[in-house]
């Protein structure tokens, strides 16, 4: 997953948190706490690094056990 698509993700997730806020569950509050774990881990920090993207090689990132936010 790229940075801007990463960064998008959380300031959808933030717009998402500002309109419900004192709403949530503990167990959804943790569940948001993944989805960002998740964001941070599988963002291609190589983009940082070098200044070009996945290039020629393949990017990987375990997208098997994307948490889900319900």
């Amino acid at each position: 997953m790229e940075l801007h698509e990463s960064i998008h993700l959380m300031f959808m997730l933030l717009a998402h948190v500002m309109r419900g806020a004192g709403t949530f569950s503990l167990e959804e509050k943790i569940k948001m706490i993944q989805f960002l774990c998740y964001i941070c881990n599988n963002t291609n920090t190589e983009l940082l690094n070098t200044g070009n993207s996945c290039g020629d090689q393949t990017c990987k990132t375990n997208h098997g056990n994307t948490p889900r936010i319900n």
